[in-house]
């Protein structure tokens, strides 16, 4: 267990991007009292590091370390907290609809809420408390919880039951999976280490391995609004297929900081986030405008609110992101 928290803190600091920001190993006895006690109310909870942004309806849900949510119904110009049965490290956070929505994190901690995300409850803890770093569902009944180790779940009643799922093999069965994400057509894709991707085409059953042509961690992934599949991740790493993951192409960036987030903007653009303050904005195909926040903070994720402003979050909490100069 002692070693799982380890290299689970190690995932999420790189996902934060950063050797800097620093989440202690946690020993067992710890580890097993956060998902005990609740999550404890500060008035600055916008503020601790945040690792995820999902988006409810009109409202914008981010999760992070403590137990901590906070929910914005202003396009991000407040916080509230919410209430939260725990106090683990959450990692990740996902709506299906405007009510429903699913949290997880440290322990194997599994989080659902059907009132937007003010109130939530502890559904599950997964057994031998793996480190979860991603959850996404498909609809309100079949979702999926992937994380270190190559642990990974799948639930076919709504997060009342997860039953393992086999995703890589050999060498790969071990590798961190660090986000499972769906396209329209419902392919299920998998960032991974050492460049690794995964895809399955029937709904988790079986997955084959990519060739994505890079090596190092990838952290996040996309479906853009012209189809085309996006993965990011360590050294300023962008790739996209055109094809469904079956040939990749690497795009320019100008950085080498590790990308961890992006969001697909209606005009057909993206909005990228990472280490160091980098912030990527691309109107299409072409080369992307790159920005470096002045105050440096390791970005972790990105959402935008349905008129449009986006939020970034990170090591230093959530924040609007100034309009493009």
């Amino acid at each position: 267990m002692k070693k799982t928290m380890q290299i689970g803190r190690t995932v999420v600091g790189l996902c934060l991007a950063a050797s800097a920001v620093a989440f202690a190993a946690a020993p067992a006895d710890a580890a097993r009292n956060t998902t005990a006690v609740a999550a404890m109310k500060a008035r600055l909870a916008a503020k601790v590091p945040v690792t995820g942004i999902a988006r409810a309806g009109n409202a914008l849900i981010a999760v992070g370390d403590y137990g901590t949510i906070v929910r914005s119904t202003d396009e991000g110009k407040t916080w509230q907290q919410a209430e939260v049965p725990v106090s683990a490290l959450l990692t990740a956070v996902h709506f299906v609809d405007d009510e429903r929505g699913w949290a997880v994190g440290h322990g194997g901690v599994i989080l659902v809420t059907s009132d937007g995300g003010a109130n939530w409850q502890l559904q599950t803890t997964l057994d031998e408390k793996p480190v979860l770093l991603s959850v996404h569902f498909t609809d309100a009944q079949r979702g999926y919880a992937v994380g270190a180790y190559g642990v990974a779940f799948v639930t076919a009643d709504g997060g009342r039951n997860w039953a393992p799922m086999a995703v890589g093999s050999g060498h790969d069965a071990d590798l961190h999976l660090n986000h499972v994400f769906a396209t329209r057509e419902g392919a299920l894709f998998l960032a991974a280490e050492t460049g690794v991707a995964f895809r399955s085409t029937d709904r988790g059953g079986h997955w084959t391995k990519l060739a994505t042509g890079v090596s190092g961690s990838l952290w996040s992934g996309l479906e853009r609004s012209n189809g085309e599949v996006v993965l990011l991740g360590m050294s300023g790493r962008v790739i996209a297929s055109r094809d469904g993951g079956n040939t990749w192409q690497v795009r320019e960036t100008g950085t080498e900081q590790s990308l961890t987030s992006a969001i697909a903007l209606p005009n057909g653009g993206m909005i990228i986030v990472g280490a160091g303050g980098v912030v990527l904005r691309g109107n299409g195909d072409g080369p992307m405008q790159l920005e470096i926040r002045p105050d440096r903070q390791n970005l972790a994720a990105v959402m935008a609110a349905p008129t449009g402003a986006v939020v970034v979050a990170g090591q230093l909490g959530v924040e609007r992101l100034a309009p493009a100069r």
